[in-house]
């Protein structure tokens, strides 16, 4: 426990560092939430040599599907939190790389900003 907490924090120092060196490095999902207070565990799980890959239901614990829909209805054609085969958020929110806009893989048209 003592090792997972020691990694926690180098994690956390590591990317509050990688964030400062750089005005213009861009803001990854991970470091959100490393600025909102949350440990790597929160999404990864305990075991820092083993992490988990979070999936929507690790998301939908802090993430609530109806507010996202509700934050993102002006978004159009088709809102992509109610799209009819979204289901994984990591698909297009990669937390530790730049987003993508995932629906843009066979509909071009639709022109969303992951951010």
């Amino acid at each position: 426990m003592k090792k997972t907490a020691s990694l926690l924090v180098v994690l956390a120092a590591l990317f509050t560092m990688s964030s400062t060196f750089s005005a213009e490095a861009p803001k990854f999902g991970a470091d959100r939430h490393v600025a909102h207070g949350m440990a790597c565990a929160s999404c990864h799980g305990p075991d820092g040599k083993s992490p988990e890959y979070p999936d929507q239901e690790t998301c939908l614990k802090c993430h609530q599907k109806d507010a996202l829909i509700e934050k993102t209805k002006a978004i159009g054609p088709v809102n992509p939190h109610k799209a009819p085969h979204n289901g994984e958020c990591t698909l297009c929110h990669l937390q530790h790389e730049a987003p993508v806009n995932y629906c843009a893989e066979c509909h071009p048209q639709f022109k969303f900003n992951p951010n």
